[in-house]
């Protein structure tokens, strides 16, 4: 997946955007790097409520997978959905006309 996609990277997360023919699967990692058990968890919460906020102005199908990193903890929540809204319009993940 990491090879064979493409990578946006941005202040509190990273997206890795792979197209396929199946329907769109997602997954999210937090690394250790990031800190203890709760502080990956917390951020992986966070991402995911993110995710779920703007699941219905993506389009296209594929295999997104998205990385926290260490500003996921401590950003406030918008600037989190902001950037991961930026971060799929980048890799084309938004539909046309959806803002």
């Amino acid at each position: 997946m990491y090879r064979e996609g493409r990578r946006f990277s941005g202040e509190s997360l990273v997206v890795y955007v792979r197209p396929t023919d199946a329907g769109r699967r997602i997954g999210v990692t937090a690394g250790r790097g990031l800190g203890g058990a709760v502080a990956r968890n917390r951020a992986k919460r966070r991402l995911r409520e993110a995710y779920r906020r703007i699941e219905a102005r993506l389009c296209g199908r594929g295999d997104v997978v998205f990385v926290a990193r260490s500003g996921a903890v401590a950003a406030a929540f918008g600037e989190i959905v902001r950037e991961m809204e930026a971060l799929c319009a980048a890799g084309r993940l938004l539909c046309a006309g959806a803002t």
